[in-house]
């Protein structure tokens, strides 16, 4: 991978950080994902997740524990109200960090860490939502801001895009449960410091889409964004 590749990616992560901790008022989520994103590295430093034959796969733990969370704070009444208060214009920003992802998977594909299913390329149209998350931004902040709906249909399909590359990734990583892709697996999201892409950047970018669907849809004070 090259150097612009590393820049993007540690882009991503600066960026993911900031508007996390934007979108809360506070610094404590951004630590979290940092401590969490600390673990996976050194799990992936050591080999835990190059096991190919266990099951349930080793891999699973790449997702498992920030999805429930999520789960967790979408049930929990007190976890929904914690939701509630966040910025819904931070929410919209950390999807920009989607294009730079985007343009580091491509570069992984040609490079063969990646089948070309997950790149822009394929079938994977993340690309777009990050793109029109910049657009959506500038949006929000003029003073005519999009209505209620339009952020519900938007961070609708940003989920159902994300949970394509999910699905596409997790069933090409070379383990016990992978389905195709055979011929060129994913082992970049195995590897540091790309591991930090399931460990960090798609969890708080279903975040970001939940606690937005949770805001819009929910029982709280009618707000744009």
């Amino acid at each position: 991978m090259s150097a612009a590749s590393y820049l993007l990616f540690g882009f991503a992560v600066v960026w993911c950080l900031f508007w996390t901790a934007r979108a809360t008022d506070s610094w404590r989520l951004p630590l979290v994902l940092v401590t969490l994103g600390g673990v996976h590295l050194i799990l992936a430093e050591i080999g835990f997740y190059q096991n190919t034959t266990s099951f349930p796969p080793p891999q699973i733990a790449l997702l498992a524990p920030a999805l429930l969370c999520i789960l967790l704070f979408i049930v929990w009444p007190l976890g929904r109200r914690w939701l509630y208060r966040s910025d819904m214009v931070a929410l919209t920003a950390i999807h920009i960090l989607r294009v730079p992802v985007e343009l580091v998977l491509h570069e992984a594909y040609r490079e063969g860490m990646v089948p070309r299913s997950m790149t822009y390329s394929g079938h994977n149209f993340d690309i777009l939502i990050g793109l029109s998350a910049a657009f959506l931004l500038a949006w929000s902040l003029s003073a005519r801001k999009p209505c209620r709906w339009v952020l519900v249909v938007w961070n609708s399909i940003g989920i159902l895009t994300l949970v394509n590359v999910v699905m596409t990734a997790v069933l090409s990583i070379p383990s016990s449960v992978q389905r195709f892709a055979f011929d060129q697996p994913n082992v970049l999201v195995i590897s540091a410091p790309w591991v930090l892409l399931p460990a960090i950047l798609v969890p708080a970018v279903l975040w970001a889409h939940v606690t937005a669907l949770v805001k819009l849809l929910g029982r709280g004070p009618a707000e744009a964004v």
